[in-house]
Parts: structure tokens; C-alpha cells; sequence
């Protein structure tokens, strides 16, 4: 479905117009009486409405049916309220069995208006609760209600996606932060923009990330309870059976695939997104701290001599339209006098040579400590199982079984990639690790996939045949 078969098509326009701070006064106040009362009262929003516009400008609309010389502030309400009518955020109806008329805001309208007050009110997003919620909702569903563990799961999914877009969130308004101190040339504004807005946010925001373990505290209980329910077939069947009682899905297979999905999300979030996500937005806050403070430094020692001065005029003249080069270029024509000056002495021919000295000495040897292959192999392993998550090979395994199978062959697994070998060699590797849905089996000799060596040996689903060690 489309936006504007949803939504008016001059839905947005009272936030263009040239009331548009009125109109916004006036949404708020809708939201706010729409927070804290069932019914909206048309005499009640029409007083509130007056109180606001005693002595505003109201610029009158094409299709307002008001003379401008007589418009008061009563007038100037109704006339937003049915501006709000005709373009499709409110509707006027009356209670049942009475004559009281109340305002009843549009389904498309309300998720609108929350998104108005966040944005006017600048409120910090709250992050360590989500991290602490996530974990908390899906630790008392594992020892206290399992029958609940489905709407568990869901909640942490929720919570960990509006963390993500939390984190995202501040790492772009601190880009923003820093392309305005980038335009800012007035030593006053820039310690206005880091001390007034920056340090605010900073202080509410980025601060707590770094001072509250909330967030590194629970990563890895969460990644460790993920990691349970996928390995319990007990859990996952009550989940399963839970996602069709309440109808979200048609049959388990459907219910199973997104349970998995969902468990997937969460895991790799808390185990790789998060901490890139963390480190970025350290960069970001150094590059930004450092650069403003740079440029403060710059501004109050610029040079102050006639070469100074000069850059700072060609500086100007860069930034200026065409009109404004032109009239600067007239004032430096009339008042600036510029000659060449050229001379000639004894060291313009030539530099004296200087001599270097040439210090014969042997180099230090380096230290080096312990076995440096275990090091280089170690780090190998490191660097590609965060390359290769185990739920990105969990799902290629799957991806081998033929529909309906619970286990297959090497003779029977088609290898077309360098990447599907390396995952079939993850998967042998780490077939031992928590949240695992697969046993491996080798066997004696070896077999030729298109051109890849493999050993002999049968893949099965856990639970679908006895696992030899």
C-alpha cells in the first residue's frame, strides 16, 4: 500500500504554509489532549487554542471563508480546526446518545503527531533500559513462564531493533554536529555549539553509553539465553506451537523459519553490530571534540598581519555570489594598491650545502615473544569466524538438506564457491558450539565435490540420528 492511499494528499500542508508555527502550536496541542483525555471536547481544544493566538499573525488561506479585518482569536481557532479538518487530521463527531461534539484524530495522524512532539521536544532516546528489558523479559520466561517465551523473544527483537536505530541515530547527529562547526567561523558560536547543544547531548546521551555497563553487561547473558532456546527442542516447540495459537502464523514450519530468524537478528546484533556501532560513535565524538576545539585554537590565532588579513578577504570572496565578488573586487580595486617587488643577492644563485652525519650502527634486534604462527593463527581463526557468524552457517547447512531430510552425504553436497568451502570447514570446526543445529559425522577417505577435496562424511540434523564421536 502507498503513502497517500493512506494519507490525504494535502495532509502535510499545514506544516508549509505560512502558519505553519501555528498549525505546529496547534498539533501539539491536539497531541498533548489527546495523551491525557479519552474524548477531545471540540469547546475544550477551541479554548485551548484561543489562548495561544490572543496576539499571533494569521495569515488567511485561499478556501478560509473569513474577512482578515474582522478575524479574532476565536475565529483564528475555528479556522485552524477546520483547516485540520479538510486536510485530514481530525474528524468531528459527537458521543453516542448525547450532543457533545469531540475531535477524533485520524489513525494516520496520531503516529504523525508523536512524531512531531519528539522532534520539537529533542528528548534523549533511552538505550541502557532496552539492553536491561531484552534480557530481563526473555531471562523470567526461561525460569519462570516458558508459555510466554514466543512474546519474549518478540519484545527482545523490538528492543534490539530500537537500539540499533538509537545508536544510528546518535552517530549521524554527531556528523551533523560536525558539519555545522565546519560552516561556523565566529570563535563565540562554535563554543556556543559545543558547550550549549553539543555538551547537552553528549552529557544526556553518549556519556551514560560510557559510564553505564548496561549495554556490554548483557550482551553476553542474552547471546547465552539465545543460544539455550535454539539448542532446546522443548523450547522451540512450545514456541512454535505459541506463534499458531495465537494465530501470527498459518503452520510451524512458517513459525519455525521466523523464530530462528528472529533469534538470529538478536544474537548477531549483540555479538558483531553492537560493538562497531559503539566504536564509531567513539570516533566520531574524538574527531568532532578534537576538530572543534581545533578550529576554536585556529580562529583566536589567526594571523593578524596584512597576509592575514588577506587570506581571510579571498577566504570571503570564495563563499560569495557572483554580485557580492564583484562589489568586493570594486573595494579592492579603489583601496588596496599592489606592486611587485624583486631583488637580487648574493644567496639567490645558490644554497650552501650542509653536511649529514652518517651514523654506521647496528640495529636493534627485535623481541619477539612466544610462537608467532600460534599469534597468526589464532588471530586467522578470530578474524574469520566474526567474517563467518554461526548463524550464517547454520543457514547454509540447512540450505544442503534436500526438503524433508534430516541428514546427507558428502557425495551428495554440491560446493560451487571458495565461500561454501570455507563454511563447510567452519561448519566440522565449530559443529560443538552452543546454538548449533547440526552434528557431523566423519568417516574414512575422502571425496572430489567440483574440484574441492571433502572427507567422507554425513551431516545430520540434532535429534534425527545418533551423533558417532
Amino acid at each position: 500500500m502507498k503513502l497517500f492511499d493512506v494519507v490525504p494528499g494535502n495532509f502535510f500542508s499545514v506544516l508549509s504554509s505560512g502558519n505553519r508555527e501555528i498549525y505546529y502550536d496547534a498539533l501539539m496541542i491536539l497531541h498533548e489532549m489527546f495523551s491525557d483525555e479519552l474524548n477531545i471536547r471540540v469547546d475544550d481544544y477551541i479554548a485551548s487554542l484561543i489562548s495561544i493566538l490572543e496576539d499571533r499573525a494569521f495569515v488567511l488561506e485561499d478556501d478560509d471563508e473569513a474577512q482578515e479585518g474582522g478575524l479574532t482569536a476565536s475565529g483564528k481557532a475555528r479556522l485552524i480546526l477546520d483547516r485540520f479538518r479538510k486536510t485530514g487530521w481530525v474528524d468531528r463527531e459527537f458521543i453516542d446518545g448525547s450532543f457533545v461534539e469531540i475531535l477524533t484524530p485520524r489513525r494516520h495522524a496520531i503516529p504523525v503527531l508523536k512524531l512531531l512532539r519528539e522532534l520539537g521536544d529533542n528528548d534523549p532516546l533511552e538505550y541502557n533500559s532496552l539492553v536491561f528489558a531484552a534480557y530481563s523479559g526473555l531471562k523470567q520466561a526461561m525460569s519462570e513462564n516458558e508459555a510466554h517465551l514466543y512474546e519474549a523473544l518478540l519484545s527482545a527483537k523490538a528492543n534490539t531493533e530500537q537500539l540499533q536505530y538509537a545508536l544510528r541515530a546518535l552517530y549521524h547527529g554527531i556528523r551533523g554536529f560536525q558539519r555545522e562547526a565546519a560552516n561556523l567561523r565566529e570563535v563565540n558560536l562554535l563554543l556556543s555549539d559545543y558547550f550549549n547543544e553539543y555538551k547537552q547531548m553528549s552529557d544526556r546521551i553518549y556519556h551514560p553509553i560510557k559510564t553505564m555497563d548496561s549495554v556490554h553487561r548483557y550482551m553476553s547473558p542474552i547471546q547465552n539465553l539465545l543460544a539455550d532456546i535454539l539448542g532446546s527442542e522443548k523450547l522451540m516447540q512450545s514456541m512454535r506451537e505459541r506463534a499458531v495459537g495465537i494465530k501470527k502464523y498459518s503452520n510451524e514450519q512458517e513459525a519455525n523459519d521466523e523464530i530462528v530468524k528472529a533469534i538470529d537478528y538478536v544474537s548477531d546484533f549483540y555479538h558483531q553490530t553492537v560493538g562497531g556501532l559503539v566504536n564509531e560513535i567513539d570516533r566520531k565524538h574524538s574527531a568532532y571534540t578534537k576538530g572543534s576545539i581545533d578550529k576554536i585554537q585556529y580562529l583566536m590565532t589567526a594571523d593578524q598581519s596584512i597576509k592575514g588579513k588577506l587570506i581571510e578577504i579571498l577566504t570571503s570572496y570564495a563563499d560569495m555570489d557572483d554580485g557580492g565578488r564583484e562589489r568586493l573586487a570594486d573595494a579592492m580595486e579603489r583601496e588596496i594598491k599592489v606592486g611587485r617587488q624583486e631583488f637580487f643577492d648574493e644567496r639567490s644563485l645558490y644554497h650552501r650545502s650542509m653536511r649529514s652525519r652518517d651514523d654506521d650502527e647496528k640495529p636493534l634486534a627485535v623481541e619477539q615473544k612466544g610462537d608467532i604462527s600460534e599469534w597468526a593463527e589464532g588471530l586467522l581463526l578470530s578474524q574469520i569466524k566474526s567474517g563467518y557468524p554461526l548463524a550464517k552457517i547454520r543457514a547454509f547447512i540447512e540450505s544442503l538438506f534436500p526438503e524433508g531430510a534430516s541428514e546427507i552425504s558428502a557425495r551428495d553436497i554440491s560446493i560451487n564457491s571458495d565461500t561454501e568451502f570455507v563454511m563447510l570447514i567452519l561448519a566440522v570446526i565449530r559443529q560443538k558450539e552452543r546454538g548449533a543445529t547440526y552434528a557431523v559425522d566423519i568417516e574414512s577417505g575422502q571425496t572430489c565435490q567440483n574440484g574441492y577435496l571433502i572427507p567422507n562424511m554425513t551431516i545430520r540434523r540434532k535429534g534425527a540420528g545418533k551423533h558417532v564421536e
